[in-house]
């Protein structure tokens, strides 16, 4: 399906911002489980995806593998609220990470204008700022997600995000 050229695109990572998976129990009931994890939905999920499904595309793209990604997906956003796409670590760019001298996964945006959309059409909402840093214009921080019940940290996107297209009340 092609992309309405009207429309924008919010691609959301996964884990810590839509979604905390652990191996422990955190006390309250899990939305679902992908053996071994425990996957805990952060509050206001299905609200947001309501809300913003209206006026733009969604997509997903995680730095966790594909088995994983196409499970969340599933589960959070399922036949109601389709998503253009859902890449998983196999599309990301890795790259040692001097700090930690380990290796970062960067979902470089311009990857994404295969799909039909400009890059000042596209918005991430991503937890980590290290996985945007080749296009940081596009990424909107959102608080890293570990579980907490009371969590408001998406009603803050919506509000930012109805502000772009003039849709407050």
């Amino acid at each position: 399906m092609k992309p309405d050229k009207q429309r924008q695109l919010i691609v959301f990572d996964l884990d810590e911002t839509l979604v905390h998976a652990s191996m422990a129990d955190l006390g309250h009931p899990a939305a679902f489980a992908f053996p071994p994890y425990f996957v805990y939905q952060r509050p206001f999920v299905a609200e947001i995806l309501e809300e913003l499904a209206a006026n733009f595309d969604l997509a997903v793209w995680s730095s966790s593998s594909r088995e994983y990604v196409d499970a969340v997906v599933a589960q959070v956003f399922g036949d109601r609220y389709p998503v253009k796409f859902a890449w998983s670590v196999e599309r990301c760019v890795q790259r040692v990470d001097i700090k930690s001298n380990s290796y970062v996964y960067i979902k470089d945006l311009r990857k994404i204008q295969g799909q039909g959309y400009t890059l000042d059409q596209i918005t991430i909402v991503d937890d980590s700022p290290e996985k945007i840093a080749r296009q940081p214009k596009n990424h909107v921080a959102i608080t890293p997600y570990l579980g907490d019940q009371n969590d408001r940290a998406l009603l803050d996107i919506v509000e930012a995000f109805k502000l772009r297209t003039g849709t407050t009340e």
